[in-house]
């Protein structure tokens, strides 16, 4: 049974939604953990904040990814 694309389409906004929190989750927990043990935070002046910035959005891609091809399989149910 092919899954309809309008389902597959929501199942990837879902995806990329939860993904992208779990981005930010990720990087909060991580920075807490930074801050407690060495007593900085991971972005201070003069430091790249791409890795703040590529986290979340790759967090995002994939859990569109997934949950795009999970809606494929299943056939959204």
């Amino acid at each position: 049974m092919q899954t309809p694309p309008h389902v597959q389409v929501r199942a990837g906004l879902v995806g990329l939604l939860a993904g992208g929190a779990a981005g930010f989750l990720l990087l909060d927990a991580a920075a807490a953990l930074l801050a407690v043990a060495l007593g900085r935070t991971p972005a201070r002046d003069g430091e790249p904040v791409a890795l703040i910035v590529a986290v979340p959005a790759v967090c995002a891609v994939l859990g569109c990814l997934v949950s795009f091809r999970f809606a494929r399989r299943k056939g959204g149910r």
